[in-house]
């Protein structure tokens, strides 16, 4: 490793090794195959997903990918899926040792082998499969379904999720643990089914507070599944080269790598989401955001920050429903519903004292240093993210999401026994929700999408 390469990781992966990975499990090369029989669009889009979070904690990743015409949305400019996997790495990554190859012969020793497809070799690590919503890994190769392609978007983003978080614990000396999982069901292996929405994503209009690493996996994946409506992201703060390893849409370039970008420029984490999708950025912290006082009632309101009592503030909107996405250092990927007088609201849940950044995680990386800044690895940030783009999808009055008792789901990504858990968080009092008179009185002058959720309309 060159001195460039040590600089890079040095202040890259600091908050990946607070996780505590190891940089000798790191350097381990990671090969991904690309079946010639996996050319559709759900396997394109699991196969970028996936190196896009290999690329932010791995060293050494080896690609085999057949020359097809790109049919997913890449992070890059491309034609071929192969150019759209290279580019994209190396665009995270600008000194990852990176190997290709046509054909499966010259796989690196002692790598960590992932495939996509069937006309693969049948002694690989582990292989993505997926079924409507429901996204797999397993230790023979899993055959693709025949059923319209938009269908299985939901299922192989959630594939290449369950592989990104594999590779790492493989990567670490854990054994390969077959798995599936719905998020859209919030269900998992044997339970877990193949319900499927597709998209686009059409829930009215929509203000994003907070554009950190989860705000960027939900924007990632809407830009696969589809997304209309305005959409105004809020977020002041400028991407850092360590947020590249748990960002979906950044990179390195982004984060004014010397050697990506002539002089070193920041740019805003507002402005890097929005562009996923095309939605309007508005680089300014939400408490002094110069739009707040003239802003419209957005028909929803997504808090995806921690700091600055955003969560708060957010919660004293009157919003009919809140919805938002966490990440824990538990290795918990974590989706939070909020309806006033029913539930509790985003401060009471997550009060300011456990967090300390305007990042998306629930708590310090590092429980015994209290003082340390938050963390996560992509796969957690990109289920996050998975699992709220997967509610937008399911939001109306009548789903399970708004009239169940249930209003928080932890998924376990530690892979052991038990994947999901849920949770029941009342409102005993919350000082933070409009009373039910003055929540009418807005919702009255300001009729939106999904006031009839609220209790007191």
């Amino acid at each position: 490793m060159n001195d460039t390469a040590r600089r890079f990781y040095a202040e890259r992966d600091a908050r990946t090794l607070q996780y505590g990975a190891d940089t000798t499990a790191l350097a381990r090369p990671i090969a991904v195959l690309v079946a010639t029989d996996a050319t559709s669009r759900p396997a394109q889009v699991a196969a970028l997903a996936l190196v896009n979070m290999l690329a932010r904690v791995h060293r050494r990743i080896h690609l085999v990918v057949p020359t097809d015409d790109l049919r997913a949305r890449a992070l890059v400019d491309a034609r071929t899926l192969a150019d759209a996997m290279v580019a994209t790495v190396t665009s995270i990554n600008p000194v990852l040792a990176l190997t290709t190859a046509r054909t499966p012969t010259s796989i690196p020793a002692d790598a960590i082998t992932i495939g996509i497809g069937t006309e693969l070799p049948q002694q690989l690590d582990f292989y993505l499969g997926w079924h409507g919503g429901r996204g797999e890994i397993a230790t023979a190769p899993c055959p693709a379904s025949s059923t319209t392609e938009e269908e299985h978007i939901l299922g192989a983003a959630t594939a290449a999720c369950l592989a990104a978080t594999m590779a790492f614990r493989a990567a670490h000396g854990n054994a390969v643990r077959p798995t599936r999982l719905n998020p859209l069901e919030r269900t998992a292996d044997e339970d877990a089914g193949t319900t499927s929405r597709t998209g686009p994503v059409d829930v009215g209009n929509v203000l994003v507070v907070g554009a950190g690493a989860v705000s960027q996996a939900l924007f990632y994946w809407l830009r696969e599944i589809g997304v209309v409506g305005q959409w105004d992201v809020v977020d002041g703060d400028l991407a850092e080269l360590h947020n590249t390893n748990r960002c979906l849409g950044m990179t390195a370039d982004d984060a004014g790598w010397p050697n990506a970008l002539p002089h070193g420029e920041l740019r805003h984490k507002a402005i890097i989401t929005a562009e996923l999708t095309g939605a309007q950025p508005h680089p300014h912290w939400y408490d002094t955001w110069p739009n707040l006082a003239d802003s419209p009632r957005y028909d929803i309101v997504l808090p995806l920050a921690n700091e600055r009592d955003v969560r708060a503030q957010i919660a004293a909107l009157g919003q009919p429903v809140l919805l938002h996405a966490s990440t824990s250092p538990n290795w918990t990927a974590e989706l939070h519903r909020h309806i006033p007088d029913r539930d509790d609201c985003p401060a009471c849940r997550i009060p300011t004292a456990q967090t300390s950044s305007f990042l998306c995680g629930t708590g310090p990386a590092n429980p015994t240093n209290p003082g340390s800044p938050d963390a996560a690895l992509p796969f957690l940030s990109a289920t996050a993210g998975l699992l709220l783009a997967a509610s937008l999808l399911e939001i109306h009055k009548e789903s399970q999401l708004i009239t169940g008792r249930q209003n928080h789901w932890r998924l376990h990504l530690e892979l052991g026994h038990r994947l999901w858990q849920s949770a029941i968080h009342l409102n005993n009092g919350c000082p933070h929700t409009l009373p039910p008179a003055a929540r009418q009185i807005l919702h009255a002058s300001a009729p939106g999408r999904w006031g009839s959720i609220d209790p007191a309309v």
